[in-house]
């Protein structure tokens, strides 16, 4: 068994179960980022494939691959946060834009329907659902500009928000949510809450 306490280099937080001897990798409670056990706690050595002469402490959520902070950037998704590689992240992000790119067309399609309708002669003119129309294009296209907007560049790597103390303020309460039932506080990445065992959201 490790006794030397091991930290979350994502949030900081500390990881207070044993490890026991072997472990490769943990998952901390705070922040869900996937740890790999150092090698002073008896964890294998694994150097960052970007950075060779750097040891590698925490995997990519998407693709598995082992990665220092500098090779690691956070990707918000619902309900908390992904640690993600250069490369799955571009992926993501190709998705966003994806979905982006079609928020646009349709809101351009609701744009062009309103003067059809407007100009279309009717007995009692619907002046409710072209505001409707009007509303839902201007949604979907301030949803659309967001997406294109969230797309156009990397964010800073954990790396680089740790050395500016900008990531999350480095502070594992932060990483913590009221549980759905007993409203007591808990991990974000917990899955049942500790106190009442209820089962959270979105798991």
């Amino acid at each position: 068994m490790a006794e030397e306490a091991l930290t979350c280099p994502f949030c900081g937080a500390p990881y207070r179960a044993i490890i026991p001897a072997g472990t490769i990798q943990v998952k901390c409670d705070y922040c869900g980022a996937t740890i790999l056990v150092p090698p002073r706690l008896g964890g294998a050595v694994r150097q960052c494939p970007n950075h060779p002469d750097t040891l590698a402490v925490g995997l990519c959520n998407d693709c598995g691959q082992s990665y220092c902070t500098r090779c690691l950037y956070i990707f918000n998704v619902e309900g908390g946060k992904l640690h993600v590689c250069a490369k799955c992240y571009e992926k993501r992000r190709g998705m966003k834009t994806v979905w982006a790119s079609i928020l646009l067309i349709f809101s351009i399609a609701l744009l062009l329907a309103i003067p059809f309708i407007i100009a279309t002669p009717t007995p009692s003119p619907d002046t409710g659902g072209v505001l409707q129309m009007l509303f839902g294009a201007i949604l979907l296209l301030t949803l659309s500009l967001v997406g294109f907007s969230a797309g156009k560049k990397m964010p800073p790597s954990v790396h680089d928000m740790l050395q500016q103390g900008g990531y999350e303020g480095h502070n594992p309460k932060s990483f913590l949510k009221k549980c759905v039932k007993c409203q007591k506080e808990i991990p974000i990445a917990s899955e049942e809450c500790p106190y009442c065992e209820a089962k959270q959201k979105g798991t």
